[in-house]
């Protein structure tokens, strides 16, 4: 099959034909993830568009379905619904194929990962030029630099402000500031945000998420007022007020920060964030708790049924192939099965001399060695490696003859116990 990849891992190719077997189905898995992602991502855009496009916290959880998309790479339908299976064993093609597009693959998610934690080492290196002041009793940064009041660090989490705020904004409209960014880091959206350029670098062939980040960041900030507002009890247009002050201000003048107190939105965006403060009324907080668990539960039985739906992480097959001294395949295991070449027990390899010639090569020579490749793993249909090896010095023209079985080193055994758990 052209879209079959076997590899056995052994002698000196062990580590090339490791990484050019996962490399292979990792491209296969993330391709299919990518096809999903397109009507994934349209599927949000509309629904927080249209049916939630007047809620806050429901707009946000709905984000949340995207935690499943990873995991979608390896359904049985991919191969048993004929109606769908062609442009998901296109992706398998390829992986196994193309291996510049492999390199080309890998190469911009490192490049785009790359430039995310920089982005966040940029930020620890505006520390050196700041000071710490206290607010309350908040303790804050504080640096003479044009950016708008952001949080920052994602194991220990910072807030900073730009000396002209300190300077020109009464204690309590600090504190409402201050407390905004706290509840960024309190409701993990310096985490969201993070993960979300991940995606953005896996799944780089679908520009959509990319570009989504805009609609993810929107909602998010549209919770935090929400949040914000009944924490501080400050009153909804006062507090719209104070927001507006700091976009005249600081809007033109920030650098790109994302869980920032001004947001980075168009005036369209600007306008919603307002509507939707103007309209603020105190969230039940029974009804709050009640749908995070119900979207947990929800999200948990997702989860289970894809893993039912899907391939395990590996099968072992019962099938024997055999190849010739170089790797390439003699006889698939179709033609061994069918011909009863082989007999098996748990100390003996037992091959039947005739039948196997007969679905050898004409003409086979005698002194050349057959290998048998058996207890072979497959991570999904078409893509199988690893297993033990028996062969034979010499193939004789009739009778029965024991191959002799070749066992594992820990270095292969190291390398199997990888592939089959990754």
């Amino acid at each position: 099959m052209d879209n079959t990849m076997l590899v056995i891992f052994r002698d000196l190719k062990l580590i090339q034909d490791f990484v050019d077997f996962m490399s292979a189905y990792f491209v296969t898995l993330l391709l299919r993830c990518t096809l999903i992602s397109y009507g994934l991502t349209a599927i949000v855009l509309l629904i927080r568009g249209t049916v939630l496009k007047k809620t806050v916290f429901l707009k946000g959880i709905i984000w949340s379905v995207f935690l499943l998309l990873p995991f979608l790479g390896k359904l049985k339908a991919y191969y048993e619904v004929k109606s769908i299976a062609f442009p998901f064993a296109l992706c398998q093609q390829v992986g196994i194929t193309f291996v510049w597009f492999r390199v080309l693959f890998y190469a911009v998610i490192g490049i785009m990962l790359f430039r995310l934690i920089k982005a966040e080492k940029d930020m620890d290196k505006l520390l050196n030029k700041a000071f710490k002041y206290n607010i309350g009793t908040e303790q804050v940064w504080v640096i003479d630099l044009p950016i708008s009041p952001c949080a920052f660090g994602l194991i220990k989490p910072k807030i900073m402000l730009p000396k002209q705020m300190t300077d020109e904004l009464s204690e309590e409209d600090l504190k409402t500031v201050v407390l905004h960014e706290k509840t960024h880091i309190r409701l993990g959206h310096l985490w969201i945000f993070f993960l979300w350029g991940v995606m953005s670098a896996v799944f780089w062939l679908n520009p959509l998420i990319s570009l989504s980040f805009r609609f993810l960041r929107e909602d998010m900030e549209q919770i935090c007022d929400h949040v914000t507002i009944t924490a501080s009890g400050k009153d909804p247009y006062d507090y719209g007020e104070l927001i507006l002050k700091n976009i005249i201000t600081f809007r033109n003048k920030t650098m790109r920060i994302p869980a920032m107190f001004i947001g980075e939105n168009g005036n369209k965006e600007i306008r919603a964030r307002f509507i939707k403060i103007n309209n603020y009324s105190p969230c039940n907080r029974n009804i709050l708790v009640t749908m995070i668990f119900a979207s947990c539960a929800l999200m948990l039985g997702s989860f289970l049924l894809i893993t039912k739906l899907s391939y395990p992480k590996y099968e072992i097959l019962p099938d024997i192939t055999i190849t010739d001294e170089m790797g390439n395949v003699l006889a698939d295991w179709e033609k061994v099965r069918d011909a009863g070449v082989v007999e098996r027990s748990d100390d003996k390899f037992v091959v039947d001399a005739e039948k196997l010639r007969a679905i050898l090569p004409k003409g086979f020579p005698r002194d050349k060695y057959v290998y048998f490749y058996y207890d072979i793993f497959m991570k999904i249909p078409g893509m199988g490696g690893g297993g033990y090896c028996a062969w034979l010095e010499d193939v004789p023209m009739q009778g029965e003859v024991e191959a002799v079985q070749g066992g594992h080193d820990l270095r292969d055994d190291i390398v199997i116990w990888l592939v089959k758990r990754l």
